[in-house]
């Protein structure tokens, strides 16, 4: 169905669903006689509008998060990385919701994909996006969590919503970010490959020797090229013992992560990816590949028609 570490930290932020809050009007800040206002439950923030047709941009790798210069409100430059673990559209920190004077138009509950611990957030709307030939208008936006050192790299997370009906491309040893208009070939089982989505997140056919997963691609995870659930984790061929590598922090948790040497070769299609460990619990089911697994690689993704091609980089 179409739709939808000290080591360092597992994500920025991954919004489940939200239950978006009208903000009152002065009329409706004194109580009112009658029925109050419901509060109303979405899913997802409306898509914003877009003009232009392609963005071709150089990208820089922020421990190897894919990062790209865009303006907000027409300021800027500023600093955002593209997440593909991050669904919805966009995500700013506190400081730069503070620069821009950016305004609460409502209030979300939000959380990672373990649906567990939820928080409270405020609804920012944001005029206008615009990063290489593209402008976006009409966008409703979030706080990004301080969770670390690296949410002191970038000014906001551009999440996958951006993207649903432009075919991406993060080009990680080419450095060169590109989202336009295309397709991608009919899936071959060697670099493209038929996806699905997990609350609008790709998830792709990972194979770990003679196994076959369906993981989320999250290419803001920049913690461990690989996370799996326990359990799964205790199935597979592996070497030695598990060693803690860490704490990592999501949005609405905290958990000790732990490392695993692999006795089987990686990959996605006929790709195969530098992947040696399997970190574990992974936050949520079903675990995930990140962008330390994609160094070196070209990922393409066609959200449209649920493709994605992962294939070495053509420097």
């Amino acid at each position: 169905m179409k739709r939808e570490a000290a080591v360092k930290k597992l994500k920025f932020v991954a919004c489940a669903s939200i239950a978006l809050l009208a903000a009152p009007t002065a009329a409706q800040q004194a109580p009112q006689p009658g029925p109050q206002p419901r509060m109303v439950r979405q899913m997802r923030p409306p898509p914003p509008a877009m003009t232009g047709e392609r963005a071709e941009l150089a990208l820089e790798l922020a421990d190897g998060l894919p990062v790209i210069t865009a303006t907000v409100n027409g300021r800027g430059p500023y600093r955002f990385g593209v997440d593909t673990g991050a669904a919805g559209y966009l995500r700013v920190s506190p400081a730069l919701a503070q620069t821009l004077g950016l305004q609460q138009v409502g209030e979300a509950m939000a959380g990672d994909p373990s649906g567990r611990n939820p928080i409270r957030i405020p609804i920012y709307q944001v005029a206008s996006l615009a990063f290489g030939g593209l402008t976006f208008t009409g966008v409703s936006t979030t706080p990004l969590p301080e969770l670390g050192p690296r949410a002191a790299q970038v000014d906001g997370i551009i999440g996958i919503g951006f993207f649903e009906h432009l075919l991406l491309t993060i080009d990680y040893g080419r450095r060169r970010f590109s989202a336009g208009p295309g397709a991608l070939p009919a899936a071959n089982g060697r670099d493209v490959v038929d996806v699905t989505f997990d609350r609008s997140l790709i998830s792709v056919p990972l194979r770990v020797g003679e196994r076959l997963f369906q993981v989320h691609l999250d290419t803001g995870n920049t913690a461990q090229p690989l996370f799996l659930p326990a359990d799964i984790v205790a199935s597979l061929p592996t070497r030695g013992e598990a060693r803690v590598v860490g704490r990592a922090r999501t949005v609405s948790q905290e958990i000790e992560i732990r490392s695993l040497e692999l006795a089987s070769p990686v990959s996605v299609g006929a790709t195969r990816l530098q992947v040696t460990t399997v970190a574990f619990p992974a936050a949520a089911p079903p675990g995930n590949i990140g962008s330390k697994a994609l160094q070196d690689m070209a990922v393409t993704v066609d959200y449209a028609n649920a493709r994605v091609r992962i294939a070495p980089s053509m420097r």
